[in-house]
């Protein structure tokens, strides 16, 4: 039983497993180093004046609507009746063709904090959400933009004051908050919540840790004379990617940005119903990817090509006989390392029942991201735009 402990070491096997032991020690430290700050983000301030003496500045919401009137009639009333004392709501109605004019409307009649912007079709050449958020954020009163999205659903009725609480420190002009998907039963949203995760891990750790790559748009605040002297959006009118991975890769740093993991500073986008639109939303993010920085490009890359190749220097060393006994040890460290942070992690994001798989899941998604790049080589070069659900 214990034959394995006589194995001679050759130089060959003695090199692969001083190379699976290195990675998987390269992945443990970005467990702790990125994952872990997520942790313990926000302990010192938990008792501290912030909340004492609430940020009270003028904020302006920018919304954009694309036929969305019965959105409207849910998810926007409650952003509308927020607990804040000075916030104004700016809804950008993008030529809808359902009952959102009448909506707004209504709306105009019973809030005085209502400021709506319609874009007719045509008007000019540019089109799509950003040119409509450029619109809304340059009609907004406030010097605080939030931007979120109309299909959002926020916690409660405080989430505006416990979202924007840390703007009180006049040096951050980038306020990142935390989007989540609703949950829901099945399998889907397994992987959905799994990979989700794992983008916030990694993008909120690293904005703490180092500085923030990207972001979730549906949650955040920019400064609005930061945001226009950096051209605000005006540069990716022509560009097929997301705002946030555009704007916060090149302009945001540790000093300027500041994150929020207030859970009552949550909002929360609705699950995916079918695989379909779940692969087409993850193509179209590895997508918008080309816009970020060279070294964002590398690291991201690196953390899955990594898990791959640990996976392979396993099974060829098990193939030229290399004792089975000695594999599980690098794997099953690694596997109970991830499955600590996972849980910890996801416990403070507020995600559920999907981190005791994660390796497993991990192991999906090393074939899923690998067959959208194939996609990608294989995809006619052609001016597109990324369509989002």
């Amino acid at each position: 039983m214990l034959d394995f402990l006589q194995y001679k070491f050759t130089t060959l096997t003695l090199g692969l497993s001083i190379v699976v032991g290195l990675i998987v020690v390269f992945q443990i430290l970005h467990y702790i180093l990125v994952y872990g700050r997520i942790l313990f983000y926000g302990k010192k301030d938990k008792d501290s004046s912030m909340e004492e003496t609430p940020y009270q500045e003028g904020v302006s919401i920018v919304l954009v609507a694309n036929n969305n009137g019965t959105a409207l009639q849910n998810q926007v009333l409650k952003i509308l009746e927020q607990d804040y004392p000075k916030f104004e709501v700016v809804i950008v109605n993008e030529n809808s063709q359902d009952d959102t004019e009448f909506v707004l409307y209504v709306l105009q009649q019973n809030y005085d904090n209502i400021k709506v912007v319609n874009l007719q079709k045509n008007l000019n050449k540019f089109s799509g959400r950003k040119f409509s958020l450029a619109l809304g954020i340059r009609s907004a009163t406030y010097n605080n933009i939030i931007l979120t999205d109309i299909l959002c659903d926020v916690k409660d009725f405080d989430w505006l004051q416990n979202f924007v609480n840390p703007l009180k420190n006049p040096e951050k002009k980038i306020l990142i908050g935390y989007c989540g998907i609703t949950p829901k039963k099945g399998f889907l949203n397994q992987l959905v919540q799994y990979r989700h995760a794992s983008k916030t891990m990694d993008s909120l750790g690293m904005a703490i840790f180092s500085r923030p790559y990207t972001a979730d748009g549906r949650n955040i605040c920019y400064n609005k004379d930061f945001f226009f002297k950096k051209d605000g959006l005006i540069t990716q009118y022509r560009e097929d990617c997301r705002q946030e991975d555009y704007f916060v890769n090149r302009y945001a740093t540790k000093r300027n940005s500041i994150i929020n993991l207030n859970p009552k500073a949550f909002v929360y986008r609705p699950a995916y119903n079918k695989y379909k639109d779940f692969r087409r939303d993850a193509y179209a993010e590895y997508l918008s990817r080309r816009t970020f920085a060279f070294k964002d490009k590398f690291r991201l890359t690196l953390l899955p090509l990594s898990t791959l190749l640990i996976y392979l220097l396993i099974i060829f060393l098990i193939i030229i006989g290399f004792p089975w006994q000695y594999c599980l040890i690098p794997i099953v460290l690694k596997w109970i390392i991830q499955v600590i942070y996972y849980k910890k992690c996801m416990k403070k994001l507020e995600i559920e029942h999907c981190w005791f798989w994660a390796p497993l899941y991990e192991i999906f998604f090393i074939f899923f991201n690998f067959n959208l790049r194939i996609k990608k080589l294989f995809t006619i070069k052609r001016k597109h735009k990324i369509k989002w659900a």
